[in-house]
């Protein structure tokens, strides 16, 4: 990218010299006349001439006569170095103005070209119809202004191609903002029917810091496509822990027994007196692999073994108190 303005700027540098030299050589030529018509004769030395050279006729050596008029330059000679500065001059508009064409966004920035406003750029992606031309535009314009970013994703959406929708999705993944702004967004991406689309959406919500990201994750949960499940639990691992218990207290009694399975490994990852009060949840489940799941998970955190709800219940609220946050057993 630099390289290309550092091109446009000797082509004009280059063009402008062109032109300065057309417009100062004439000038140039004629006060060298001047000074060769005033300036006397240089004085020839003597040489003994041949006999030959005696015996033929001396040639009349040409000498620039101050007093004889000037040849004055014709209207031809006026018209063709008219011509040729207009040329240059058009040259060099034309060379700054397929520039300012050609240059992409972020290289628009370099060469002081001001932003726009939102709505202008909604009105130059709907002006566009090829879907690679959409796609372009959508990568290029989201680099150099991210500010108009979620805007234009947004309006993206609306798009029948799923190959322009995607490309917005990716772009507003590469924003990469945690603006609460997101949310709306990713809400319409969810409901997409291309599930790369409604993956990008829960993606889209690991930054933000919002409790709206919670219906978004939750929501996910319920989503047909196992990889959509699988991205919402991933993304509720890294939040805060009111937000993360939430997701997987949801997860845990899901009617998919991916978002279930996952629920639990990810609870007992936590490893809290909150996370075994849910995981205590799933020993209500009536599928016996998943029981035995959440019986794993139990013995693994609190050293005990339980078959029903109840059972744990009972024990988990006798002992609770026996163990701190990390679920260690306190010293007595």
């Amino acid at each position: 990218m630099n390289g290309i303005i550092e091109f446009q700027k000797t082509v004009k540098t280059t063009l402008l010299c062109l032109l300065t030299l057309c417009l100062v050589w004439p000038l140039g030529c004629s006060k060298k006349q001047d000074q060769q018509a005033k300036s006397p004769p240089q004085a020839q030395p003597q040489t003994k001439k041949s006999t030959q050279q005696k015996t033929r006729p001396a040639k009349t050596a040409f000498k620039a006569d101050s007093n004889a008029p000037r040849r004055p330059r014709s209207s031809a000679d006026s018209n063709l170095t008219a011509r040729f500065r207009k040329a240059v001059e058009r040259e060099v508009t034309r060379s700054l103005n397929e520039g300012k064409k050609t240059a992409k966004p972020s290289e628009a920035n370099q060469l002081g070209i001001p932003g726009e406003s939102d709505e202008l750029t909604l009105e130059r992606f709907a002006a566009l119809s090829d879907p690679d031309e959409k796609i372009d535009f959508i990568m290029d314009f989201a680099e150099a202004h991210p500010e108009s970013t979620i805007a234009l994703v947004d309006k993206a959406l609306d798009d029948n191609n799923v190959e322009v929708r995607s490309a917005a999705m990716e772009a507003l993944l590469d924003y990469d903002s945690n603006s609460p702004e997101v949310i709306p967004v990713a809400a319409r991406a969810l409901k997409d029917s291309e599930e790369e689309i409604r993956q990008s959406a829960v993606q889209a919500c690991a930054s933000v810091d919002s409790p709206q990201v919670d219906k978004i994750l939750l929501s996910a949960l319920q989503d047909s496509s196992e990889e959509v499940r699988a991205g919402a639990i991933q993304i509720a691992a890294q939040k805060d822990a009111p937000v993360r218990l939430e997701i997987l207290k949801a997860g845990i009694t899901s009617s998919y027994n991916d978002v279930k399975t996952a629920s639990v490994s990810s609870l007992a990852e936590i490893s809290s007196p909150a996370a075994v009060d849910i995981l205590i949840t799933g020993l209500k489940d009536n599928n016996p692999e998943f029981h035995e799941e959440v019986k794993s998970a139990l013995s693994f955190l609190l050293s005990q073994d339980f078959d029903t709800y109840n059972q744990a219940k009972s024990w988990w609220d006798a002992n609770r108190n026996k163990f701190d946050d990390e679920l260690s057993e306190k010293d007595e």
